[in-house]
C-alpha cells in the first residue's frame, strides 16, 4: 500500500477556504493517498492529473454501482426509495446500464436544445440583476448564481413556474440535507412528495406531450428500450441537481476569482474572450472539487498500490487542474490561456452531460454581470467568506458583493 507520510487535514472550513496548498502536497508526496476511516474501509485520494484521467478511463476496475464489487452469488442490499431516487441514473451506472441510460437521454439532451436556451438565459440574467441593481449589494449566491440555473434547468424539463421553490427545495433535500439540517424522517418526507410529483408529471405528460425535457425523457426509445418509471424520477433529480449546482458553483467561484484578480477582469474588460476565460475559471477552482465515488471492483495494484475490492476511490478534479505536470504555472489565474485541457467536467463515459449548458450559462451570466457593474465588488474581506463543507462540490454558502 506505501508508507502514508503524514495525514493531511481534507475536512475543515480553513481547508475548505483554500485546499490548494494541501492537494500540492498530496500530489508532491502522497499522490494516491489512502485514508482509514473510523469504520474500517479505505479511501483512496487520487491527486495528480495523469493518475486522475487513468482512473476516470479505467471502467474495468473502477465502478460507479456498488453492487459491482460484490462476489457472484452475493446477496443484493436492499434499496430504500430514497437510494433508488438517487441512484437509478446513469451518474451511479456501469456500463451496459450506463450505455443504454446514456444513450436514451442523450436523445433528450442535444447540443440543439442547448443553443436554443441561450436568449433564455440572457433574459433571466437581465431580470434577476435587475431586481438586484436597485439594492446596491447583493448576496450574489442566493439573488442570482442559484435561481439562474434552477429557473434554467426547471424551465427546460417543464417544470410549471409556480411549482419550481419547491422542487428546487426537494432536489436540496436530496443533494446536501445537511446544509437544511434535515434529520432522516424530514428527507425522507420530502423525497416522497417528490416522487408522487414526478409520477404525477411523467403521466400528465404521456397523455398531453410538450416541448420539454421531461417528455422527451418519457418518449426517449433506443433499440426498443425505454426508461423504466425508477430510473425516468432518478433521471430528472440527477438532471435538477447537477444542472443548478455546477453552474452556481462556476457563476460564485468564478466571480470571486476575477474580483480577486483585477489585472485579468481588465483584459477582458478591454478585449473580451469570455469563453476562453470560462475555461480558465473552470480549471483555476472549479464547481467540483471531487469526482462521484467510485469503488475498486476486485483486488489489484494500482500504480504500486495495492487496492482491495470494495474500497472507496475519489479522484480529485480540484487538484488535477493545478497539476504542474500539465499545466504552465498552475496557480495562476491567466483568462487567456489557450492549451487548456482541464477535467472540471471529468472524462471519459460519464463526462457531465450538461457541460454545455454550464458553460453557456456560465459565459452570459459572468459577462453580463461584470459589464452591468463596472464597478462591482466584494462587500466583505475573503477570510470571512464561508465555503460549503462536503467533499463533492466547491462553492461559497454565500458571496457579498456591492455595485459601486
Amino acid at each position: 500500500m506505501g508508507t502514508i507520510k503524514k495525514k493531511y487535514d481534507l475536512f475543515s472550513p480553513t481547508f475548505k477556504a483554500n485546499p490548494f496548498p494541501t492537494f500540492a502536497q498530496m500530489r508532491q508526496g502522497d499522490p494516491i493517498y489512502a485514508h482509514h476511516s473510523p469504520n474500517g474501509g479505505t479511501i483512496w485520494y487520487i491527486t495528480r492529473f495523469a493518475e486522475v484521467t487513468a482512473v476516470l478511463k479505467d471502467n474495468d476496475h473502477f465502478v460507479k454501482d456498488f453492487r459491482n464489487t460484490l462476489p457472484p452469488g452475493a446477496k443484493q442490499p436492499r434499496k430504500s426509495s430514497m437510494h433508488r431516487l438517487i441512484n437509478e441514473n446513469m451518474l451511479f451506472a456501469d456500463p451496459p446500464d450506463h450505455t443504454r441510460l446514456r444513450a436514451l437521454v442523450n436523445q433528450a439532451f442535444t447540443p440543439r436544445r442547448v443553443e436554443q436556451l441561450a436568449p433564455r438565459v440572457q433574459q433571466i440574467t437581465d431580470a434577476l440583476l435587475d431586481g438586484i441593481a436597485a439594492a446596491g449589494q447583493a448576496d450574489l449566491i442566493a439573488d442570482f448564481a442559484l435561481p439562474m440555473p434552477v429557473r434554467i434547468i426547471a424551465e427546460l424539463l417543464g417544470i410549471p413556474a409556480e411549482d419550481q421553490a419547491e422542487v428546487a427545495d426537494w432536489s436540496q433535500a436530496i443533494i446536501s440535507p445537511g446544509s437544511r439540517n434535515l434529520n432522516y424522517s424530514a428527507r425522507k418526507k420530502k423525497v416522497r412528495a417528490f416522487v408522487a410529483y414526478l409520477q404525477e408529471m411523467f403521466a400528465l405528460r404521456q397523455k398531453n406531450p410538450q416541448d420539454d425535457l421531461i417528455t422527451a425523457l418519457v418518449q426517449a426509445e433506443e433499440a426498443g428500450e425505454r426508461l423504466n418509471e425508477a430510473e425516468l424520477s432518478s433521471m430528472v433529480a440527477l438532471l435538477l441537481v447537477t444542472g443548478h449546482e455546477t453552474t452556481v458553483n462556476l457563476l460564485g467561484n468564478g466571480a470571486l476569482a476575477l474580483l480577486t484578480h483585477p489585472e485579468q477582469l481588465a483584459i477582458l474588460r478591454e478585449n473580451g474572450g469570455w469563453e476562453t476565460a470560462v475555461e480558465e475559471l473552470l480549471r483555476f477552482d472549479g464547481p467540483v472539487e471531487t469526482s462521484t465515488t467510485r469503488w475498486v471492483r476486485e483486488d489489484f495494484t494500482f500504480e504500486g498500490h495495492q487496492m482491495r475490492r470494495g474500497d472507496v476511490v475519489r479522484v480529485v478534479l480540484a487538484s488535477a487542474n493545478r497539476d504542474g505536470c500539465h499545466f504552465a504555472q498552475p496557480n495562476a489565474l491567466d483568462v487567456t490561456r489557450r492549451d487548456n485541457r482541464h477535467l472540471a467536467f471529468g472524462m471519459g463515459i460519464h463526462y457531465c452531460l450538461g457541460a454545455p449548458l454550464a458553460r453557456l450559462e456560465g459565459q452570459i451570466g459572468l459577462q453580463t454581470l461584470f459589464d452591468r457593474f463596472p464597478k462591482l465588488k466584494l462587500a466583505v474581506p475573503t477570510v470571512q467568506l464561508e465555503w460549503r463543507s462536503g467533499v463533492l462540490f466547491r462553492g461559497l454558502k454565500a458571496l457579498p458583493i456591492v455595485f459601486g
